[in-house]
Parts: structure tokens; sequence; C-alpha cells
């Protein structure tokens, strides 16, 4: 983390040395390398349509901790509620519109209902939210970053996966450092 900050100048480490470091060790022990998918995952009824609308944003939020449960994510969306309510309106709505646009991508459904394509932008529009006074600017760049976000993660998930590595937490590490260096550019975005 100390080599990184002369080289991130103004802009938030963000998660970079755990993205440099983790990937490091993935790239040497491939662990990924030799695993097959399981089988596609399919919605049956108009009740399991309603609680996968319900639960994948909190299943996002959870999967930034690498957890993959609605009952986490909704116990971190609730923590991030006491601690400022518009934290959890922004992590949980990223985490929504990540997986909208990860579905409207063609995403597998097994990926979005499992919340790998909403927790990237959860953080995003995270960041977004500790950063930045609201306004009606915050809020847009908040689902353009989400939605951004997600785009990214697709590329680098194909990117990286023919390395058989995960792309962690890099799609967020880039989108929301180019949200936060839009700070000076836009009218309406102050950083607090």
């Amino acid at each position: 983390a100390a080599v990184l900050k002369p080289l991130c100048g103004r802009v938030p480490q963000w998660t970079l040395a755990f993205n440099a470091a983790t990937l490091s060790a993935l790239l040497y022990t491939r662990p990924f390398a030799d695993s097959v998918p399981g089988p596609p995952a399919t919605i049956d009824s108009t009740y399991e349509l309603f609680n996968a609308v319900l639960d994948t944003p909190f299943v996002g939020v959870s999967q930034i901790f690498v957890v993959d449960n609605v009952v986490s994510g909704n116990i971190i969306a609730l923590g991030l509620l006491v601690q400022q309510p518009s934290w959890a309106f922004h992590a949980v709505g990223g985490s929504a519109v990540g997986a909208l646009t990860g579905l409207m991508m063609g995403a597998p459904l097994d990926e979005v209902l499992h919340g790998l394509w909403g927790f990237n932008s959860a953080l995003t529009a995270l960041s977004v939210a500790v950063f930045y006074e609201p306004s009606p600017q915050t809020y847009v760049l908040a689902g353009a970053g989400a939605a951004v976000t997600a785009v990214v993660f697709g590329g680098l998930k194909t990117a990286l996966g023919a390395f058989a590595v995960p792309a962690l937490t890099l799609p967020f590490c880039a989108v929301a450092t180019g949200c936060y260096l839009l700070a000076d550019h836009v009218p309406g975005l102050k950083l607090r």
C-alpha cells in the first residue's frame, strides 16, 4: 500500500493493494485452472422470480466480503443504514444496477443471482456516496458508475478468464477512480 501512495496521487488507493497481492498469488497457484462450471441456474416460477429480484442486490452486497448470502447482505445494508442511510441506498442500488446491466449483457443467470455482477457496482456507487456531497448529479454519477462498472467487470472477467483468475475488485478500482476524478470537471459534483 505504501508503494501505491505516490502512484495514486490525490486519488484513494481503493483496493489496489488487495488486487495486486491476490492476483499475484492466483496467477502463481492457478487454483481455478481446472474448475468446471456447475449447471446453469433457472427460475421456474413467478415466486422464484420475485424472490430473485428482491434477493439479488443484497447477495451482491454480501459478495463485497466474499459471502454468497442474502441475510449477510441485509445485515451489511442495515449497518450502512445505521451509519449513513444514503450509503445503504447507494450500495444496494448499485448492486441492483450491476445485476441488471449484467442481465442486459447476457451474463449467465447463476452469476447474476450469486451477486457476482453486483458487488463491484455496489462498491462504485458506495464510493460516490462516501466521497461526494449529495446532489442530483451525485445520484446520476452513482447509477452510471455502477452500470459502467458492470460493463468493465464483463470485459475483465473475459480477459482474466483466459488466465483462470477472477476480476476481483479491479472494475471498481478503475471506475471509482474515474468517478473521483470528475469532481473538478462536472458542475454539481463536489467532494466532501
